[in-house]
């Protein structure tokens, strides 16, 4: 099974963090890295894996410096698992306008592959990305039979001057709430009222 990766890009210079992962010890890795969704691959790759990586790029001084980074760094974690990997890149301007929002969302949906599996990064990048990722996986599960298995996002506390505090990286699988969406969005019931006694029922199993 294709695996294909998608890599949000940072507009500004980032530095390797340990990300710790409170929920989900299964994609907590122990080196340090700059992008989250490199710490997760550390964890889920093995040898021989074809691997598609898509970096979603926002135009910004630091854009292609952070792209050579972001294969750098998983490079140097592959070299001692030995997939396949390629990539390749998803840029728009740093603007929010429904043109560029759709003009994004056309080129995600574009890189699919029939049953391919997904990984996810919604970390960097601008505010209407984490919708337009959410809404493209969507697209690949329903149509593309894809198998959605990591979404993340990773977190830094910052302090007054804007400089990480040490220790305080942290991983989020928000994997749960993709499939939450899908469930929402086949639910059936006469009303409002049933329909959340549903949902709660389905948060007591």
């Amino acid at each position: 099974m294709k695996k294909i990766v998608f890599a949000t890009i940072p507009m500004q210079k980032i530095t390797p963090q340990h990300y710790v992962s409170e929920e989900n010890k299964s994609i907590e890795y122990e080196g340090k890295v700059r992008f989250p969704i490199n710490a997760v691959l550390a964890k889920t790759l093995a040898k021989d894996d074809e691997v598609k990586v898509v970096r979603i790029v926002t135009e910004s001084e630091f854009a292609q410096e952070n792209v050579d980074f972001q294969k750098e760094e998983l490079d140097g974690i592959n070299a001692a698992i030995g997939a396949h990997i390629t990539y390749e890149e998803v840029q728009d301007e740093f603007k929010e306008t429904s043109d560029v929002v759709e003009s994004r969302f056309r080129k995600i949906v574009a890189t699919f592959e029939e049953g391919c599996q997904i990984f996810a990064d919604m970390t960097y990048g601008p505010k209407t990305l984490v919708p337009v990722l959410f809404f493209a996986l969507g697209f690949a599960e329903r149509f593309f039979d894809a198998d959605i298995s990591n979404i993340v996002y990773g977190a830094i506390v910052h302090d007054k001057n804007k400089q990480a505090k040490a220790n305080t990286a942290a991983l989020y699988d928000v994997t749960p709430l993709f499939y939450l969406n899908s469930l929402t969005s086949v639910m059936e019931a006469p009303d409002g009222k049933t329909a959340i006694e549903r949902l709660n029922k389905f948060f007591e199993l």
